[in-house]
């Protein structure tokens, strides 16, 4: 793959990345309620996601989605159930009190309930598989090694899929920290639970 269209690849990823959306919106929720370098974890666990995606999409996995009604509504219901669970949970935090300071001494803290949170929300989409299918072979060269360059696309998607998470992450713990009224953050925790709980209506009724 030549580096201009590898830098081209990574413009679009990063263009289709900090769009808001669950992934995103998650990492911000955590950065608000743990802090910045505890919402790494759930970067972490976005990018895995994200990396696991574009490798089943390279391997061939987005087409058997794409030809199976079957199991790509399956993928796309559990997925939009998950994005709808997890919106009630974030909007049932905000009706308790947001005790930061209690949670972030925690030394017994879940470090995997970050990562696995990160983790199913991006993979709960299963339009990604089918997003990077379609997105690989525009970017590929021909003449140069297949396997080296899709390599190098799941990589790039790694590192903006993290990046870009962990940017949301320590903007959600700007928030926390401008210390905000409590009535101010609630409504910051229930406007993210709404937009969960949409985007996982929104998946479940898509048609496409």
């Amino acid at each position: 793959m030549d580096f201009s269209v590898l830098v081209v690849f990574f413009l679009v990823v990063v263009g289709v990345s900090v769009i808001p959306g669950p992934s995103t919106l998650i990492a911000f929720a955590h950065g608000a309620r743990y802090g910045g370098s505890r919402a790494l974890m759930t970067a972490a666990g976005n990018s895995t996601a994200s990396m696991l995606q574009a490798a089943a999409a390279s391997a061939g996995l987005g087409l058997v989605i794409t030809t199976s009604a079957f199991l790509f509504l399956l993928i796309k219901y559990a997925g939009a159930l998950y994005l709808i669970y997890m919106g009630v949970q974030i909007w049932r935090t905000a009706a308790h009190r947001l005790a930061f300071a209690s949670e972030m001494e925690d030394v017994r803290f879940a470090w995997k309930r970050l990562f696995s949170g990160g983790f199913l929300v991006a993979a709960s989409n299963p339009k990604a598989v089918v997003f990077f299918t379609a997105l690989f072979p525009q970017f590929l060269t021909a003449g140069h090694n297949t396997l080296a360059q899709m390599t190098a696309m799941v990589a790039v998607i790694g590192v903006v899929a993290f990046v870009v998470a962990a940017l949301y992450g320590y903007a959600g713990a700007w928030l926390r920290r401008l210390d905000f009224s409590r009535r101010v953050m609630k409504a910051v925790y229930k406007a993210t639970g709404g937009l969960f709980v949409a985007s996982g209506v929104g998946l479940a009724v898509s048609r496409n």
